[in-house]
């Protein structure tokens, strides 16, 4: 009879105080890898994320998408390579979340999936005011997923900016299985498809969204799917229930604000 798999010891600051590059384990002889050129990684803080974010942001860089593409299969699994100190060959959680989102408002305005039928002046004007509030509609997935993965796993010995890394990661990939969600809209330009697509899509959308969630926490911590499936059932179940509720108080917040706006 085998005995249960040990779990993954908890991430703490010991980790980073090494010689070697976390990167790809060649010894260091200064602030940055003679081997692979990486700097010597530190422990991920609030301070430490904003520096890293204006340092590499950069929009269309051929090596960024080439090594975003790397996310799509293995969110939970880069999360925890980046957070464990491989950073040079890994996006930027922030810089691959504003690439998600910038492509997929490109797909978004050739599909036309935001547009209503516009009757009058004021309804152009009103939706103009929507379409600018409803950007930031992109981020409710990594908030739910971040709350959700915080009340779970938060003993796992994770810190704030480390969970919220791997939210950004399943936030891009949901993004991404967003744009794949599209395409059928930008082969086939069929009001009687676009209306079944804005019908149904947030339901099965929503169900695809959780199931790649729960991957990823199982790559992120190492899960054994026989000990911990309750966990990873609880967390994806309230995933769910968070970015639906958070998605529908949005609206009806968004909606309101325009309303003021106009003088409604």
């Amino acid at each position: 009879m085998t005995s249960a798999p040990t779990p993954p010891a908890p991430i703490h600051d010991a980790l980073f105080d090494t010689s070697a590059c976390l990167n790809c384990g060649a010894p260091l002889t200064g602030p940055f890898c003679a081997h692979c050129g990486q700097k010597k990684a530190a422990r991920m803080g609030t301070r430490m994320v904003r520096k890293e974010a204006w340092e590499r942001f950069r929009w269309f860089e051929w090596s960024s998408i080439r090594n975003a593409l790397r996310v799509l299969p293995q969110p939970g699994t880069m999360a925890r390579e980046y957070v464990l100190g491989q950073r040079k060959d890994h996006p930027h959680p922030l810089t691959l979340l504003f690439l998600s989102i910038g492509f997929l408002l490109i797909v978004l305005g050739h599909t036309d999936y935001l547009r209503p039928d516009l009757p009058s002046e004021a309804a152009q004007r009103m939706y103009a005011l929507v379409t600018g509030y409803s950007k930031w509609s992109f981020s409710l997935g990594a908030v739910a997923a971040f709350s959700s993965m915080w009340l779970v796993f938060r003993r796992r010995g994770y810190n704030l900016a480390e969970l919220l890394a791997l939210a950004l990661y399943c936030q891009a990939v949901f993004i991404a299985l967003q744009m794949v969600n599209q395409l059928p809209l930008v082969l086939a330009h069929s009001p009687e498809l676009l209306k079944w697509h804005k019908q149904w899509s947030p339901w099965y959308m929503t169900a695809l969204q959780t199931l790649m969630f729960m991957l990823a926490l199982r790559q992120f911590f190492l899960l054994d799917l026989r000990r911990d499936v309750g966990w990873l059932l609880l967390a994806g179940a309230l995933f769910a229930g968070l970015k639906w509720q958070a998605t529908q108080l949005y609206a009806r917040g968004v909606v309101e604000l325009v309303l003021w706006q106009m003088g409604g």
